[in-house]
């Protein structure tokens, strides 16, 4: 099974520069900043995309994502409050069936 929203390039012992896209959110993220930039001006001339850059990764698809130097942890603790509050107030969580 394929996966069309993951995309990774790298070059051996140099740069690897990771692409992942969900509807018109996108992570791109690398060890190599001129091959990011590279990577984004190929977007914006091939495919006319606007692309913000909002420096750090913080928040994507309502997980909150932790940079440092042993790693990336990300978690959904904003997530698990709104549904906390939610019950406070009896209203039900709706629940997701994937198939």
């Amino acid at each position: 099974m394929y996966n069309y929203s993951l995309f990774i390039n790298s070059s051996e012992g140099s740069f690897t520069t990771t692409l992942l896209m969900y509807v018109d959110n996108i992570i791109l993220a690398g060890n190599d900043k001129e091959e990011i930039d590279r990577v984004k001006e190929s977007l914006n001339k091939t495919f006319k995309f606007k692309i913000k850059d909002f420096d750090d990764l913080r928040y994507f698809l309502g997980f909150e994502v932790a940079i440092s130097k042993k790693g990336i942890m990300m978690n959904q603790r904003k997530y698990i409050g709104i549904v906390n509050r939610c019950r406070s107030f009896s209203l039900q969580t709706c629940s997701h069936s994937y198939g």
